[in-house]
């Protein structure tokens, strides 16, 4: 920004908190906290704007395309950046995700354009560690079907007990050991788990050690192995869809999966024909919108 002389036009995009937004002064994500940056970039000579206006026709993002110089948004209220918007926006230099992950963004549109398509890495990666240990615990535990027969006013201890165990003993596998799985893995050391991770790259020897987890190199001979499987990966051309029914089929029966990235990395239909037939004993999905595929 600094390198750029001149005024520019900063867009942020940002769902609404309403009257959540003031119950906390370090809630920074939402539109009313507009990522605690506006009094900074108008002291430099920048026009800041803030919407949560981003779909639909005649939308309040639509009107800014032609000239703004900044889009700024968040996975969670993703202002898809598509090639039709890119080719509109003349003015355009830099994508920012205030987050992780960028799919909401045509990132082949943008490079062909010369956009900047920048994240902030490592912004919540002990956020998504410790809520991933949470659903793991909320899986084995059979929590969800006991808490809807609490609210149902039921009480049948052996309808949620059959199917609850320990996590101690239990063998986890990560898909992806980066900031985020290893997080995992030294929070769930104390749980006296088998803990095994598959990555590109492996950890420092004397990390591994200290954590406890064992390498795989071959994922598909990791995962039959695998009481929990948690997927760390980025969704990628290459991760789209990858866990399909022949890789699910490679999977323990009555596996528990955790998939805190992005949904696509799954075939969508296999997983519910798993889920089904019992192949798939319960998994969660954190739900984070993507880039519609043409």
């Amino acid at each position: 920004m600094q390198a750029s002389p001149g005024s520019k036009k900063i867009v942020g995009v940002f769902y609404k908190a309403n009257e959540y937004a003031a119950m906390n002064p370090n809630f920074l994500g939402c539109a009313e906290g507009s990522l605690g940056i506006r009094e900074w970039l108008e002291s430099q000579g920048h026009q800041y704007i803030v919407t949560d206006g981003k779909d639909g026709p005649n939308c309040e993002l639509d009107k800014h395309i032609p000239d703004l110089h900044v889009l700024i948004s968040t996975p969670f209220h993703p202002a898809y950046v598509t090639a039709e918007r890119i080719k509109k926006a003349k003015n355009l230099q830099l994508l920012l995700t205030a987050g992780i992950g960028s799919d909401h963004i045509d990132l082949k549109a943008a490079a062909e354009a010369g956009l900047t398509v920048a994240e902030v890495t490592g912004s919540n990666v002990v956020s998504v560690a410790e809520d991933e240990l949470m659903r793991i615990l909320i899986l084995v535990r059979n929590f969800l079907p006991g808490y809807h027969q609490v609210i149902k006013g039921e009480w049948n201890v052996a309808a949620i007990a059959y199917r609850a165990y320990d996590l101690e003993g239990k063998t986890v596998g990560t898909v992806g050991a980066g900031r985020i799985g290893k997080l995992l893995l030294q929070r769930l050391k104390p749980f006296n788990c088998n803990l095994l991770y598959h990555d590109r790259l492996k950890m420092e020897p004397g990390l591994e050690k200290e954590i406890g987890a064992k390498f795989e190199e071959d994922l598909d001979a990791m995962l039959p192995k695998c009481d929990i499987v948690v997927i760390n990966m980025p969704l990628t051309e290459k991760t789209r869809g990858m866990f399909d029914k022949y890789r699910i089929a490679k999977m323990k029966k009555g596996v528990l999966i955790v998939n805190n990235a992005r949904g696509a990395i799954m075939d969508t239909q296999a997983v519910a024909d798993a889920c089904s037939s019992g192949h798939i004993g319960g998994i969660l999905i954190i739900y984070l919108p993507v880039l519609p595929e043409e």
